[in-house]
């Protein structure tokens, strides 16, 4: 008898990898586990993703998907940096897998950090290029952020005053982008 494919195979990898991720990280994660979670054997799993970090990248790029749906409905640079810091804190393991350094082997591509420049051309003028500095000056300072929030440094209770912080810093940078320009 032939078998029969299965169409919605992959789908539930993916979910069962990103179960998995996000329950227990990295450890959690083999092909093994994969296959179990999502009800099927190791040998389907390897069909569609050849290995481990296939389903991995495979979970960044929806990560970075997911992460642009909601970015990119953003009507102001306060806004924009709040979403990305919102995303980082309610999905800790999501977030420390996008920017683990698989998305820096994989692609060029920067999505999220692409329509941030293209905002800032929007908002203040000039071409996304014009904006490099005050990007980058985010990024790093969005990412400082979200990683002190998830480290525990700080209570959780100050979590809002770390936010508050945060954002009137984004505000200062944007008030500034005169400044970062290189000479």
């Amino acid at each position: 008898m032939a078998r029969h494919s299965d169409p919605d195979v992959e789908a539930r990898i993916l979910r069962a990898a990103r179960d998995l991720w996000h329950e227990g990280g990295e450890a959690a994660l083999s092909m093994r586990a994969v296959a179990k979670a999502a009800g099927t054997n190791t040998p389907a799993v390897y069909r569609r993703f050849r290995t481990r970090e296939d389903i991995l990248r495979a979970l960044v790029m929806r990560y970075q998907q997911q992460i642009y749906e909601q970015l990119v409905s953003c009507r102001s640079l306060t806004e924009l940096a709040k979403t990305f810091l919102d995303f980082a804190t309610r999905q800790p393991r999501e977030y420390e897998l996008m920017m683990s350094g698989l998305l820096g082997r994989m692609t060029d591509e920067r999505p999220n950090i692409d329509l941030l420049a293209h905002r800032c051309a929007e908002w203040f003028g000039g071409k996304a290029r014009d904006h490099q500095e005050l990007v980058l000056s985010i990024v790093a300072l969005a990412h400082g952020t979200a990683m002190l929030r998830l480290s525990g440094l700080f209570p959780k209770t100050d979590g809002k005053r770390i936010q508050a912080v945060f954002l009137r810093a984004v505000n200062i940078l944007a008030n500034h982008r005169q400044n970062l320009r290189e000479t």
